[in-house]
């Protein structure tokens, strides 16, 4: 049985069209059940069509339609429950449908199709003879329709929406306009791939030879980009890439195999495995070292292979970057300035790497429903991530009307921000710190701004993942020195290393069931405390020059770990202070509060601590239970469930005479912020484009009075009543110029 339906749903993938694939789908289950008919009926925004059969008549296909509701077929659809009758014309709700044929049929079990709460469609089996499915044949549609709802669901949208030119809908990651070309971005190729065989030889070779000149390239452009960040270690890693991809016996090894009648990447994949495995059972502990490096030039050899957009790598063209599932390291790999817009097919709104686009300030959609990358591969397309849509190869009006939207934005934008250059202060003269939240590069230009109060997260897990091995304590000094820089009058928080979830390094892989759950964060310093002393040594040699250092753990779930914490800083501290032969100062240490254990626990570690600051993003993940990177379960996600507007409010009533704050996403949200100054927040972090907007809201609130909002905020009954209260505060002039 599972042989059955593994061979089902593979030849309904595979199949090249919409037609074929539904046409498959009922030949084959309707022989696997040995019945007389199998039909399917979609959903189709007018009702439920018939799409596909094999017993009723051909000519009913696509003329026979049903009402949600009406019929046996709309019955199952209206209640989204499996019906299976002995006789269908003695059921009350039967409804002949003189087109279909279907007068000899007797039996019949229907399963509704149905995903992510939506209805796809029913699936019908029949047969000529009174009787009851059995338990089993149940169980089979069963089976069968929950695991091809996802697929049919995307082949019946990518039907309609090619009716209506292209036109795909998406779930909002990071807010504004973009129009460019589309580049793929594939995701990274498995060395241990199946050998594939080629009858071109020729051909084969002199696609790797090209691949091994533009992975040579992309190495060079890359240490240039990092420059100074190297160090002389960094640029002999990469030296000593370029000397391998030169390698004599390792370009023979490629060749012959080619020539033996390989693809491309088999040959990449034999000859750097067989290297490696040579290299790992060397004695020499620096050689064995050197394998990871040829796997990882490996690897990018691979990922050269299998772009097929050249054209769009050249320098000087914005482009849209598409994934199926977007991560950081692809959002390094391409220039800043040439990233117009991102759109992930999966994910979530607040992965990281959409969180790094709106940090950013790039436009980007996640969770797109019906599309498949093959269609958005170097196509010009429309992305409107304030609705949730895109089109492809949209027409010269609708550019049109949304250049000018795009304009009216930047220009909207440019006013919020000149507004930074006053202090942020309330109407009612209360004090508010804005800070910005940043990743590789601060916000050099806007950390001048009055309005701004400094940086209240550095993440450094960006400068961890730029090389291909831990940064040196000298490598990541200078680099912490360069952000304390930027704002030298005010607080620099730097958070230390938070790898994990879905933020992993490449040379510390770590594969687990359930990755949030499991080694992130602080557990990976605790357990690794020569590389968390590296680390904190590293940040306060670079302090000693500017002095505006915090340091700030991520993920602490026990007082014992930041006990360990606090005796690590102070270890570093004494050891530099007898190696420096000069006092070295102890920077303030905060915690992010991001785990719910920590929210019954704040009053009593607060002792132990300087500050703290929230993190939302993963707080909301953990007290709602739901992956904020799965778009399946995406809409449940929502920091303004009434459970995550109690716990921050528990947080700011336990740290009451304490330093507090936030510095996840929510912040960067003006209802967000607004909710978080009602209940009592005065230090809010967030990414640089958010600031003008929060600003303007700060300065144009009273912030006294605000106790009734926060009274409601904790009165509503579910996340639209809280969203409901504050839409209401922000329909008042003048704050209603933020929602238009």
């Amino acid at each position: 049985m599972i042989h059955t339906l593994r061979h089902i749903v593979q030849r309904v993938s595979q199949a090249e069209t919409v037609e074929r694939s539904v046409d498959k789908l009922v030949s084959l289950t309707r022989d696997a059940m040995q019945a007389d008919c199998c039909s399917l009926y979609l959903q189709d925004g007018k009702g439920l069509v018939l799409c596909a059969t094999k017993g009723l008549s051909p000519d009913a296909v696509g003329q026979a339609r049903l009402q949600v509701g009406e019929g046996i077929v709309g019955t199952v659809a209206q209640r989204e429950e499996i019906l299976n009758l002995a006789d269908a014309p003695a059921h009350p709700a039967f409804k002949r449908l003189p087109e279909a044929q279907e007068d000899a049929f007797r039996a019949f079990l229907a399963v509704p199709l149905i995903h992510r709460r939506k209805l796809v469609g029913v699936l019908t089996v029949q047969q000529c003879i009174a009787r009851q499915f059995s338990e089993e044949e149940e169980s089979f549609v069963i089976t069968l329709a929950s695991q091809l709802a996802p697929e049919l669901r995307e082949r019946a949208l990518t039907r309609t929406f090619q009716r209506r030119q292209q036109h795909f809908s998406a779930l909002c990651a990071a807010p504004g306009i973009a129009i460019a070309r589309s580049r793929l971005a594939r995701p990274r190729v498995d060395l241990n791939q199946a050998p594939k065989r080629s009858d071109h030889p020729e051909r084969e070779w002199t696609r790797l030879t090209k691949a091994l000149e533009r992975t040579a390239e992309e190495l060079q452009v890359l240490a240039l980009r990092l420059g100074e960040e190297l160090g002389q270690e960094g640029h002999q890693i990469f030296d000593s890439f370029q000397l391998l991809l030169t390698d004599k016996t390792l370009r023979r090894g490629l060749e012959q195999h080619c020539q033996r009648g390989w693809r491309a990447e088999t040959a990449v994949c034999a000859v750097v495995l067989d290297t490696v495995r040579r290299f790992e059972a060397m004695e020499d502990l620096y050689l064995r070292e050197r394998a990871a490096d040829i796997r990882d030039l490996g690897q990018r050899v691979l990922d050269q292979l299998a772009r097929r957009d050249e054209a769009l790598q050249q320098e000087g063209h914005p482009i849209i970057l598409v994934a199926r599932e977007i991560t950081a390291t692809m959002l390094a790999e391409v220039p800043p300035e040439r990233l117009a817009g991102l759109i992930s097919l999966r994910g979530g709104v607040n992965s990281h790497a959409a969180i790094l686009a709106r940090a950013m300030g790039i436009p980007a959609l996640v969770a797109v429903d019906g599309a498949r990358l093959s269609q958005l591969s170097d196509k010009p397309l429309l992305l409107d991530a304030l609705e949730g849509q895109f089109w492809i190869d949209p027409d010269t009006a609708l550019v049109k009307q949304y250049r000018l939207i795009q304009r009216s934005r930047e220009q909207r934008q440019a006013d919020l921000q000149q507004g930074l250059s006053l202090p942020c202060t309330s109407e009612d003269g209360m004090a508010v710190s804005l800070q910005v939240n940043a990743d590789l590069h601060p916000e050099f230009e806007i950390l001048g701004q009055a309005g701004v109060g400094g940086i209240g997260l550095f993440r450094t897990e960006a400068l961890f993942m730029s090389f291909s091995q831990f940064p040196t304590e000298q490598q990541q000094e200078r680099y912490y020195l360069k952000v304390l820089q930027q704002a030298p009058e005010k607080p620099v928080v730097i958070r230390t290393l938070d790898v994990g979830g879905d933020k992993p390094l490449p040379y510390l892989p770590i594969r687990e069931d359930n990755p949030f759950l499991g080694w992130r964060g602080v557990r990976v310093s605790l357990d690794h405390p020569e590389l968390f002393l590296g680390q904190l040594r590293a940040l306060l040699k670079a302090n000693l020059v500017v002095g505006n250092l915090q340091i700030m753990v991520p993920m602490v779930a026990h007082l014992d770990e930041i006990r360990q914490c606090r005796r690590l800083l102070n270890q570093a501290v004494a050891e530099l202070t007898q190696e420096l032969a000069q006092p070295v100062p102890t920077p303030p240490l905060g915690i992010m509060v991001e785990v719910p254990a920590a929210v019954f626990q704040l009053s009593t570690w607060l002792p132990e601590l300087d500050f703290i600051s929230v993190g939302s993003n993963d707080l909301t993940q953990y007290l709602l239970a739901v992956d904020r990177n799965n778009a399946q379960v995406g809409e449940q996600y929502d920091s303004f469930h009434p459970a995550v507007v109690a716990a921050l409010d528990s947080i700011a009533r336990q740290c009451r005479g304490h330093r507090f704050g936030l510095c996840g996403e929510l912040a960067s949200e003006v209802p967000g912020a607004l909710m978080l100054l009602a209940l009592g927040y005065r230090h809010l972090s967030m990414n640089a484009n958010a600031l003008g907007a929060v600003h303007y809201l700060i300065r144009h609130l009273e912030l006294n009075q605000l106790a009734a909002l926060r009274q409601s905020l904790l009165s509503a009954r579910d996340s639209s009543e809280v969203r409901a209260c504050l839409s209401a505060q922000l329909s008042q002039p003048p704050l209603d110029k933020l929602s238009r």
